[in-house]
């Protein structure tokens, strides 16, 4: 029997607390800084200036292998202190560092303030480069939200249309069930769409996921498990006009769709969201998987929108960059009359641009191949990398 009396279990603690120490450190550094495995593409060009169109995205893909390494890139350039904004004219200038880490200079193009005597004159404002294509994404942005569900027990209900009309559109009259405020409120007008779960349990064979249930829309089939949110999708607003009782008259004040009886009157938040996206791994290690397309295609492709069920609670921020992995199809071996699963395969990248508690949008950046529902996101490989060799570079 070993004895735990005396000095000894003291100093194997505190032998113990200095290999967790030098341990927990060495992953938080293979998170926290990135920048080790950095790699340029083999055709990066020496010279590059931004141009209208551009993204943060698309112009870290002409220099880096893995354009969430962005920022990393940036770090080795102090005097530059915001990669993100960057604006149509700038000159970006590599140098490869053939003796050390690669380096960017930056030269403004026009648009900066320039000092003259007397006084200072300003070129016309520009705005900066986004990190990704909004215009795939501004619908997402402004009229989509995932809350509980439980949101709408007690929320009012349009009931009927001005003159009994079974839609109502900007400038018309309309009629709601329910606790309303008081004449003069506003609220939104929303509809449910997509209940989002959890996807199967780790026991259950995942290719099922993806086989869609009868009367299923593509892209959107039943991943059995707990529900994590309830997706809205704004209709417009409307103004209370007057209270009778429990029913109130309200005016449509703007419609991008056509309110019908049934729709939803809430008063949720509204604005605040990030615009500004920054290419950049997870801090920490997350795997997600893809819920649904509310697009409704079937196989997903680049500038795809994708919901995800990981959000904020998970350490998911707007501009985090996951590697998208296509699920392994499943085959018949005919010699031993048996199925098997092939390996996960490498299939492409997604950028989350709009985060909830536990869900995210995301926005597919590149696709080697199609992805589908069920496919599994990951932290970039390189990272992954930097994981398992303890942090060193």
């Amino acid at each position: 029997m070993i004895s735990l009396e005396g000095p000894w279990p003291h100093r194997c603690r505190a032998m113990m607390r200095r290999w967790l120490l030098v341990g927990g450190l060495g992953v938080m550094a293979a998170f926290s800084n990135p920048a080790w495995a950095l790699s340029l593409k083999a055709d990066a060009p020496a010279h590059y200036t931004v141009r209208e169109g551009d993204t943060l995205w698309g112009i870290a893909s002409r220099f880096l292998d893995s354009p969430w390494q962005w920022q990393a890139l940036w770090r080795h350039n102090p005097q530059i202190t915001s990669p993100q904004k960057l604006y149509p004219g700038d000159l970006l200038s590599l140098d490869a560092g053939a003796a050390g880490a690669p380096r960017l200079s930056l030269e403004r193009g026009r648009g900066q303030t320039v000092r003259l005597s007397p006084g200072v004159r300003r070129a016309p404002t520009r705005d900066a480069v986004p990190g990704l294509p909004l215009d795939r994404i501004k619908v997402f942005l402004d009229a989509y939200q995932i809350v509980d569900p439980a949101i709408l027990e007690d929320a009012p209900t349009v009931v009927a249309g001005q003159s009994q009309r079974l839609l109502s559109g900007a400038g018309d009259r309309l009629y709601a069930h329910g606790a309303l405020p008081a004449a003069g409120g506003t609220l939104g007008v929303y509809r449910p769409g997509t209940d989002y779960r959890i996807p199967l349990s780790t026991g259950a064979p995942r290719q099922a996921a993806r086989q869609p249930d009868a009367g299923t829309t593509p892209g959107q089939q039943d991943l059995a498990g707990t529900l994590r949110g309830l997706e809205l999708r704004r209709l417009g607003h409307v103004k209370v006009i007057r209270n009778v009782d429990d029913v109130g008259e309200l005016e449509v004040l703007d419609a991008v769709q056509e309110i019908r009886s049934g729709d939803y009157l809430l008063a949720l938040t509204e604005g605040g969201i990030a615009t500004r996206f920054e290419p950049r791994a997870p801090d920490t290690p997350v795997v997600a998987t893809i819920l649904s397309v509310p697009a409704g295609v079937r196989f997903i492709g680049r500038y795809d929108v994708v919901a995800i069920d990981r959000g904020s609670a998970d350490g998911l921020e707007a501009g985090h960059v996951l590697q998208a992995m296509r699920q392994g199809e499943r085959v018949h071996d005919d010699s031993r009359d048996t199925w098997v699963t092939l390996p996960d395969t490498e299939a492409g990248a997604v950028m989350v641009f709009r985060v909830f508690d536990h869900l995210s949008y995301a926005l597919v950046m590149r696709a080697s191949q199609p992805l589908a529902v069920g496919d599994r996101l990951v932290v970039p490989r390189d990272l992954r990398e930097a994981v398992a060799m303890g942090g060193a570079p």
